[in-house]
């Protein structure tokens, strides 16, 4: 289709499913996800509050499943710029495949958005696909003009993403160390915690950063090498 979007977009490693770090608050949405993922179940809704988890869990998914993965807050704009009707770049013949959309909140209150995803959604189901979707909050409380989206949405169950303790986040962010081949020890992890970010994705990213300035320069992360970098 002319002027069609990419929608199979090329993530990080650092959002595979292996490494996400469900917390307490979080099992019954790390459960549902993996249900989705291999083919158990086949819809949920996942919501909860920037940094939360939701599109590690869903970039995770679609890239274990060999599916696709949908951010509608940077669709929206892409499409706005190319004068594109959201129909054109939502409804491109997935297949029985896993599709992930995330950001429902960027389209929220959009006829034309709402009418793409609902039709995308009933293609999906119809074509014994699965699908997983996000959005900061439920969709009872996204706001959205059209009430059969909202009752689709809610068809497989919506689940919250809570809140990691900072041990969880310590625990999640040397997972992602060893991932990367790095030893990261539990003072260097804590003071990261108690100094830079309390966010796991600010923290991985930092951590990538700090991981090619250690290559380059043949150093260990330790504390020092860590207060230079981030200038803390």
């Amino acid at each position: 289709m002319a002027g069609q979007l990419p929608l199979v977009l090329d993530r990080p490693d650092a959002h595979r499913l292996e490494l996400f770090e469900p917390g307490a608050e979080c099992r019954e949405a790390w459960s549902r996800v993996r249900a989705v993922t291999e083919g158990r179940e086949r819809f949920a809704f996942l919501w909860g509050e920037a940094g939360s988890g939701k599109t590690h869990l869903l970039e995770g998914a679609a890239r274990e499943a060999g599916g696709t993965y949908l951010d509608l807050a940077s669709m929206r704009e892409e499409v706005t710029a190319a004068g594109l009707d959201p129909e054109q770049v939502l409804d491109p013949g997935l297949g029985p495949g896993l599709v992930a959309v995330d950001g429902l909140e960027a389209v929220a209150g959009e006829d034309a958005w709402e009418q793409a995803v609902f039709h995308l959604y009933n293609q999906v189901n119809e074509e014994g696909g699965r699908l997983l979707a996000a959005a900061r909050t439920s969709p009872g409380a996204l706001g959205l003009c059209r009430e059969e989206l909202r009752t689709r949405l809610s068809w497989g169950g919506s689940y919250p993403l809570g809140r990691l303790t900072d041990a969880e986040r310590l625990g999640a962010l040397r997972r992602h160390a060893e991932a990367r081949g790095l030893d990261l020890k539990a003072e260097v992890g804590g003071f990261l915690l108690r100094h830079y970010s309390r966010s796991l994705p600010a923290l991985v990213a930092a951590l990538e950063r700090l991981d090619a300035a250690a290559l380059a320069e043949r150093r260990r992360l330790t504390v020092p090498f860590i207060k230079a970098r981030l200038g803390l």
